[in-house]
């Protein structure tokens, strides 16, 4: 082996050994110290819920019914008129309805409204409709239902959730 050729070997070991214990210094070391990496704030995930409605009583078998995912995905099942097929939309609903009912579905509220009661009167008695939410929020199951449990009629939940009627009524074929 020539002079030149242990040189060059020499040389390559010694910038090898200078990158390498840089590499090591910038990325590795701090496994080893007892240096502790400050945390990252985690980022709360959003509530998951999956939500459906039903219509019962008068509207036999002519209610309409829905399913909306956490996602804002939706399934709206309903008659146009009597005698008619029944029409399945599907779509998403607006990002702020969604971001809306994130923010009221708690499992407070939810709880509170899903308690069982015994009701004096019941539209669906007389012909009338009533309307049921099953509600899975981050996989806990709440039933809420018009007749027979203790929803408030003119509370938050029970207003928004009634919303959503009011928007597959009126948003057309989407």
């Amino acid at each position: 082996m020539s002079r030149q050729d242990k040189l060059s070997i020499l040389i390559t070991f010694l910038v090898g050994f200078f990158v390498g214990g840089y590499f090591y210094l910038s990325n590795f070391a701090f496994l080893l110290s007892k240096v502790t990496v400050p945390e990252i704030d985690s980022v709360a995930e959003p509530a998951s819920f999956i939500i459906v409605s039903d219509v019962y009583g008068g509207c036999r078998s002519a209610c309409p019914s829905f399913r909306l995912l956490s996602d804002g995905t939706f399934r709206y099942i309903f008659t146009p008129e009597a005698g008619a097929d029944q029409v399945i939309r599907q779509g998403v609903v607006p990002t702020a309805f969604v971001e809306e009912l994130r923010a009221i579905l708690t499992p407070a509220a939810l709880t509170r409204e899903s308690r069982l009661i015994e009701p004096a009167f019941c539209n669906s008695y007389v012909d009338g409709i009533d309307v049921s939410y099953d509600i899975t929020l981050n996989g806990e199951l709440y039933t809420l239902d018009s007749c027979g449990t203790a929803v408030d009629g003119e509370g938050l939940v029970w207003v928004t959730l009634g919303g959503m009627w009011t928007y597959f009524e009126t948003s057309g074929n989407n």
